[in-house]
C-alpha cells in the first residue's frame, strides 16, 4: 500500500499509515522502512525522509548499505552534500562496506560539487576497498571533469574505459565531441572515442567533422 502511494505522489496519505503503524506500535521492518525512505526522496520530501533515518536511530534497520546509499542518493538530490559526506563517512564508521552505486553516488555528488581532487580520490579509495569502478563510474567522472573543464584525466580515463571493454554512452560522447570542436580536448582523441562507441545507437566519432 505504502509503495502504491508514494508513487501517485500520495505522501499525506502514506505519512497517516505510517503514522497509524505506529499508533498501534507496528514496528516497521526493513522492507517498509526502505519504502519509505525512497518513496520520500522520490517525492522531493527528503527532510523528512532524514528525519525518519535519525528517528530510527543506530539499530539493524540503519545498519544496511541499501539504507545508507537512498539517504545519501536524497540528500545529494536535494543539495545536501556535506549530509551526505557525513552518512558516507558514518557507513564507514559502522564497519558498513559501500557497493558500487554507494561509490558512483557519491562521485557523482563531488562532481556536481566541483570537487574533482576529492572526485578521483575516492575512486583510487573504491579499488583498494575491493570495489571495481563499472561503466557508469567511468563516465561520471569524464563528465565530472569536462563539465568542470578539467581536461587532464580524460585520456587515461578513456584507455582505462578500453582496457576494461567498457563503452561510452551517447551523452558522453557528445560531451567529448563538443570539447574537442571547441579545442579544449585534441582531436586526435576521436580514435580512442571510436573504440569506445557501441555499434548500435551512436555514430561513429570518425565520421564527425572537427
Amino acid at each position: 500500500m505504502l509503495q502504491g502511494l508514494f508513487r501517485v505522489g500520495h505522501c499525506k496519505d502514506a505519512d497517516e499509515v505510517f503514522n497509524e503503524m505506529r499508533a498501534n506500535k507496528l514496528i516497521p521492518d526493513e522492507c517498509t522502512y526502505r519504502i519509505i525512505l525512497e518513496g520520500l526522496c522520490n517525492n522531493n520530501q527528503v527532510e523528512k525522509a532524514l528525519s525518519l533515518f535519525y528517528l530510527i536511530g543506530d539499530n539493524n534497520l540503519n545498519s544496511n548499505i541499501i539504507v545508507y546509499n537512498i539517504v545519501i542518493d536524497g540528500a545529494i538530490k536535494s543539495g545536501k552534500f556535506d549530509i551526505a559526506r557525513n552518512l558516507f563517512n558514518e557507513l564507514i564508521v559502522k564497519g558498513l562496506t559501500p557497493d558500487i552505486w554507494t561509490y558512483n553516488t557519491m562521485i557523482g555528488g563531488f562532481c556536481w560539487e566541483g570537487v574533482m581532487g576529492e572526485a578521483k580520490d575516492l575512486f583510487i579509495e573504491m579499488e583498494k576497498r575491493g570495489c571495481s569502478p563499472n561503466d557508469v563510474t567511468y563516465r561520471i567522472l569524464l563528465q565530472g571533469f569536462l563539465k568542470n573543464q578539467q581536461h587532464d584525466n580524460i585520456e587515461m580515463l578513456l584507455l582505462e574505459m578500453e582496457g576494461k571493454g567498457f563503452s561510452l554512452d551517447a551523452s558522453t560522447v557528445s560531451m567529448l565531441l563538443d570539447h574537442i570542436k571547441a579545442r579544449s580536448l585534441d582531436a586526435s582523441l576521436l580514435k580512442l572515442i571510436g573504440k569506445l562507441v557501441p555499434k548500435e545507437g551512436v555514430d561513429a566519432p570518425c565520421c564527425f567533422t572537427v
